[in-house]
């Protein structure tokens, strides 16, 4: 992830079908994010007793916004192509037919521009968002609370649940 946000042009990202988990934070780490009309995203970590990393949160909230991380990740949900355009998932929606000639005809566009102000834009982006970063003591602090989750019953039982394909019964233990 840290690579596509350090590389020092624009990455797009072309969505032509599921992207759950990571493959949402890969797609939204993205500068610019172009989707099929039929894509499909979510972030399922309260499903499954898992507690996302602040790094990734921190993604989140810079490509979508604090309100809508907030609905992505307490709700759990797989957002269709219009609601993850709505939440700020992605930029652009656009038929299946079109995705790659549409995504190559924007990369085409941006590559004409100056390439130092391409390169100097991202790079001064970078700069301002690094200012919501956490310290030393709340990085601490939520490691604690991540380990905390992945050592509990709550993710033991959302992994059983997964393979025996049925709800899980959470306890908050």
């Amino acid at each position: 992830m840290d690579s596509i946000v350090n590389y020092p042009y624009p990455v797009i990202a072309m969505l032509n079908g599921f992207a759950f988990g990571a493959g949402c934070e890969l797609a939204i780490t993205c500068d610019i994010r172009i989707g099929a009309e039929d894509i499909r995203m979510g972030m399922p970590p309260a499903k499954l007793g898992v507690v996302y990393a602040p790094s990734g949160l921190m993604r989140f909230i810079r490509a979508v916004g604090l309100p809508n991380t907030k609905k992505i990740f307490f709700t759990g949900r797989y957002w269709d192509s219009q609601s993850a355009k709505e939440l700020g998932l992605v930029d652009y929606l656009v038929s299946r037919s079109e995705l790659e000639s549409f995504t190559y005809a924007l990369a085409k566009e941006m590559a004409g521009n100056a390439p130092l102000s391409l390169k100097g834009t991202k790079r001064v982006l970078n700069l301002l968002s690094h200012s919501e970063k956490l310290n030393e003591e709340d990085q601490k602090e939520a490691d604690a609370i991540i380990a905390q989750a992945f050592n509990s019953e709550d993710l033991k039982e959302a992994q059983a649940a997964f393979l025996e394909k049925r709800t899980p019964t959470f306890k908050g233990k």
